[in-house]
């Protein structure tokens, strides 16, 4: 295992998953390859309780190691939730961003080109999830279908 994970504040995503008060949240860190003098990502995944109750699955999370556990899987505590998936700001000016571009700046450029009312308005969009259980499955774990059975999973991926 790298040292970098026996740092007791590490950052990392959230993993879908069927946990009820935890998460599952995977830390990306890299490995030197001494005889390809390259490094090399690798992933390590911890279960960590959800104290905030509110991760949801893509999110950048800081999560802290446990001093005492109540359960032996989990290992960490979430402390801080940096980021929710899809909603990034950029650090130097603090204006949000879709992609490469500013959202003050579409919306500026979609009313000089005539913007409509069907165009996507992100102040008045609802909050990420508000389907969840009906339409959004992104909490539910998901996996590779290798075989089709009678009964057929929705969660399941094909290859």
């Amino acid at each position: 295992m790298a040292g970098v994970l026996k740092n007791s504040i590490l950052l990392g995503q959230v993993l879908p998953s069927t946990l009820k008060a935890a998460v599952k949240v995977q830390v990306p860190y890299f490995l030197f390859d001494p005889n390809h003098k390259a490094y090399f990502k690798k992933t390590e995944t911890f279960i960590a309780q959800d104290r905030l109750k509110g991760c949801k699955t893509g999110d950048l999370v800081i999560i802290q190691k446990l001093t005492k556990s109540d359960k032996k899987e989990i290992t960490h505590s979430v402390t801080e939730l940096v980021t929710r998936l899809g909603d990034v700001k950029d650090p130097i000016s603090g204006e949000m961003v879709v992609g490469p571009d500013y959202r003050k700046e579409m919306l500026e450029e979609a009313k000089l080109y005539g913007a409509k009312k069907e165009n996507f308005n992100y102040e008045d969009s609802p909050a990420r999830g508000r389907l969840e259980g009906t339409r959004d499955f992104t909490d539910k774990p998901t996996y590779r279908k290798w075989h089709n059975f009678e009964k057929d999973d929705p969660y399941g991926v094909l290859n």
